[in-house]
């Protein structure tokens, strides 16, 4: 019965807003939208000032639709990114700020398959899949990623998906007037406010914490050169550690994303560091912290958990090997006398809803899931986390 208490508790709260939409942004508000497309990673958000900006625009194309989370969707996730960014968007905007892109996975630019459609006579031409799909129909002012211009480091060999998106870039820059530029590592305010400095700059912050396996050390510009090092690397020169992590302040509110951010490196025989316990190290606490990788095995180690210390985490899974059991479990933070967070997914299977969860975590989990929306108010004194769906109803609120 003590288990069942919260989850009553819950699920009553969640009746009460059940029939409200969510509240149309406001000029002084901080929103961070998690996307629920069931196949990739987007996340769009609000300054306090109404500068905006879109993280990542995912379309993973597996092999069998047995990994997915959830197998069938109806709306593309382009179309659902499209629709979903146009109904949130600060009604005096035509154009997104900026574009910004993790790192090379699927799960963050677009697959692609034999029934991917492409451009015509552009020079060059490139498949329509994610990112370059969602930027037919959605205008950005400038793109920021972690391989502009040169597209060489870590590794020259690039993916499929990799060199389509660099053929998306060459063309959008030579003739759509894209501005482009490299992620900057240890810069402060790279992405920063553009329509109301004088009224929010004083508390808005967003630091480069990390790209290329490279980390900032919090002293000026001083990084640390992970790939560079002379240690025996395991699994540490792929995209997923090459992700692009950053930390956003605003006031008391900080907020924490780092893409798919995961690796082991082996620094001495039997020691075995992860590169997110140095970005968790540099980050610090963080009121809401956006886990890594659908908290797939080897992400969100235990260092990182503890470094970050999150009052909540949301997890944006979409394929089966996402949403790892021990993992969340360090989320939630079961150990005796430490905080337990609220933990939001986008999308949970059924055997993971709290009624159904066999683990202890199931208990601070959300039932309801859907789009993940955080609302920071009153310079960063407070925020509220909705659920909503894809009119913008709301599902949950906390």
């Amino acid at each position: 019965m003590k288990r069942l208490l919260p989850i009553i508790l819950f699920c009553c709260a969640l009746a009460a807003y059940a029939r409200n939409s969510l509240p149309q942004w406001r000029k002084g508000e901080l929103e961070i939208h998690h996307i629920n497309t069931c196949r990739g990673e987007c996340t769009f958000f609000v300054f306090p000032d109404g500068t905006t900006m879109l993280l990542d625009a995912g379309n993973a194309k597996m092999e069998k639709e047995s990994e997915y989370l959830v197998p069938r969707v109806e709306v593309t996730p382009e179309e659902k990114i499209i629709s979903y960014v146009r109904s949130v968007m600060p009604l005096h905007k035509d154009s997104i700020d900026y574009l910004v892109v993790s790192n090379f996975n699927a799960g963050q630019i677009g697959g692609l398959d034999a029934k991917t459609s492409h451009t015509e006579a552009r020079k060059p031409d490139y498949f329509l899949s994610g990112v370059t799909y969602v930027c037919e129909s959605l205008k950005f002012r400038k793109l920021i990623d972690r391989g502009f211009p040169l597209y060489d480091y870590p590794v020259q060999n690039l993916s499929v998906e990799a060199k389509n998106y660099v053929n998306f870039i060459r063309y959008q820059t030579q003739h759509n007037h894209l501005s482009a530029e490299r992620f900057n590592v240890g810069k402060v305010n790279q992405i920063k406010l553009l329509h109301d400095v004088r009224g929010y700059q004083r508390y808005f912050r967003v630091y480069n914490l990390a790209a290329n396996g490279i980390v900032w050390t919090g002293k000026g510009l001083d990084c640390i050169p992970f790939y560079s090092l002379k240690h025996n690397f395991k699994y540490l020169k792929n995209e997923n550690t090459s992700s692009i992590a950053m930390r956003i302040n605003y006031g008391k509110f900080s907020y924490y994303t780092g893409a798919d951010l995961s690796g082991d490196i082996e620094e001495q025989k039997d020691e075995v560091t992860t590169i997110d316990s140095f970005v968790g190290r540099i980050c610090g606490k963080v009121s809401v912290c956006k886990a890594n990788d659908g908290a797939s095995v080897f992400t969100n180690s235990l260092d990182f958990t503890n470094a970050v210390k999150a009052d909540d985490y949301i997890v944006m899974p979409w394929k089966t090997s996402h949403l790892d059991p021990n993992v969340m479990e360090r989320l939630a933070k079961l150990e005796e006398g430490a905080k337990k967070p609220h933990i939001f997914a986008t999308s949970l299977p059924e055997k993971y809803l709290p009624q159904n969860n066999r683990y202890m975590w199931g208990e601070y989990i959300s039932p309801s899931t859907g789009h993940v929306v955080v609302k920071v108010s009153n310079k960063g004194k407070a925020y509220k986390i909705y659920i909503v769906d894809d009119n913008k109803n709301i599902l949950s609120q906390y």
